[in-house]
This record gives structure tokens, C-alpha cells and sequence, in this order.
């Protein structure tokens, strides 16, 4: 009687024995799964990252490309700013030639409206011009040599007085015909400017004493 009941004990204990370590089994079980997983997955989440990024370089280079387009932007504005200022400075440059030479023309129309033009006064001549503002260009000599003689002084400052009338520098000047006019204060000349011929000049010019020679009257001839 004894043995059977210290059996049915024993078997007792063994059956839950058993269903400790069952339990004891699965619940290690379950920890290596749960723990493999969250391992697995926080794996998985960074070679997602690593492969987003890598899949998506362009993101970066949008950074770069927006950063470096800002940068142009900044210089684009700056060099505007200083196109703008340049333009303006220029713009008052021309400004200022602009006035000067408005002045330069009033000044000569003025010295032109003093000027007496008379158009085609004589056959062969297409106009003639006396102007009051022409003024003696200045001697070293006491008196006009009367020789004519070219390269002399009297020549020299002779052409001078030509080219006040004429408008043409004697450096530039051809000379048809340089002689008396009537007296020994009294000279005429024919010119024209170098490689235009057929543009031609002739003056009259007068000796002022103490003075030089100065224009007296200019024919543009035909």
C-alpha cells in the first residue's frame, strides 16, 4: 500500500519535472528567436539606410548643387551690381562728352554765325568765306619778306595763315600756288589736303604789322 502510493509520488514529480524543463525549453527558445529578430532587423534597417543612401547619391549633390547655386547666384547679383555701376559711370562719361561737345558746337557755330558765306560769288567758286574771328598767327619778322622762297620763314608763317583760313594743317597740305596779291602785304594761295585733290582752297591773306600774317578771304573753288 505504502509502495504504491510512494510510486504514484514519483511519477507525479517526474511529470512536472518534465513540464518545468518543457516550459524551461521553449521560453529559451523564444529568447533566441526574439533576440535573432530584433538583431535581423536592426541589420536589415541599416543595410536599408546604407542602400537608400547609395541608391540616392543625388541627394547629396542636390545639397551641393543647391549650395553651389546659391554661391552663383551671389556672384551673378555682385557682378550685376557692378555691371550696373560701371554701366552708370559710363553712362556719365558719356554724359559729360556729350555736354562737351555740345559746347564745342555752340562755340563754333558762333564763330561760324559771325562768318559771312556767299555761295557760288564768281564762276569756279563754289563758296566764299570771310569770318572776323580770324586773327594773325604771329611773326618773328619785322616785315613780310615778299620772296616767296619755300621753307623760308616768311613761307612758314605764310602757310600757317593758309591753313587758319583753310582749316588744313600745313603738315597736311598740298601747295598749288603761293604768290603776290596785288602788294607786298597782300599774298594769295591755292591749296588742298594731301590725297584730295579735288577738294581745293584758295586764300587770300594780309600782313598785320606786329602781327603776322591772318586770313582775309577763302574761296573753296569748284
Amino acid at each position: 500500500m505504502n509502495n504504491n502510493r510512494s510510486s504514484r509520488h514519483e511519477n507525479k514529480e517526474k511529470k512536472v519535472n518534465r513540464l518545468y524543463n518543457l516550459l524551461i525549453a521553449v521560453v529559451a527558445v523564444l529568447i533566441v528567436f526574439v533576440g535573432g529578430t530584433m538583431i535581423l532587423g536592426n541589420k536589415d534597417k541599416s543595410d536599408n539606410q546604407a542602400e537608400t543612401t547609395q541608391n540616392n547619391p543625388q541627394t547629396n549633390d542636390q545639397k551641393t548643387d543647391k549650395t553651389a547655386k546659391k554661391d552663383d547666384d551671389d556672384s551673378s547679383k555682385d557682378d550685376q551690381a557692378t555691371d550696373d555701376q560701371a554701366t552708370d559711370d559710363q553712362s556719365s562719361e558719356d554724359d559729360q562728352s556729350s555736354e562737351d561737345d555740345q559746347a564745342t558746337d555752340e562755340e563754333s557755330n558762333e564763330s561760324d554765325s559771325q562768318a559771312e558765306v556767299e555761295k557760288n560769288p564768281e564762276p569756279g567758286v563754289a563758296e566764299r568765306k570771310v569770318d572776323p574771328s580770324w586773327d594773325s598767327v604771329g611773326t618773328s619778322q619785322d616785315a613780310p619778306a615778299a620772296t616767296y622762297k619755300k621753307g623760308s620763314t616768311d613761307w612758314n608763317e605764310m602757310l600757317k595763315a593758309v591753313g587758319e583760313g583753310s582749316g588744313i594743317s600745313p603738315s597736311n597740305m598740298t601747295v598749288w600756288r603761293l604768290g603776290n596779291n596785288g602788294g607786298v602785304g597782300k599774298a594769295v594761295a591755292t591749296v588742298s589736303p594731301k590725297g584730295n585733290s579735288s577738294t581745293k582752297y584758295r586764300v587770300q591773306i594780309e600782313w598785320v604789322d606786329g602781327e603776322g600774317w591772318k586770313p582775309a578771304v577763302v574761296d573753296k573753288l569748284q
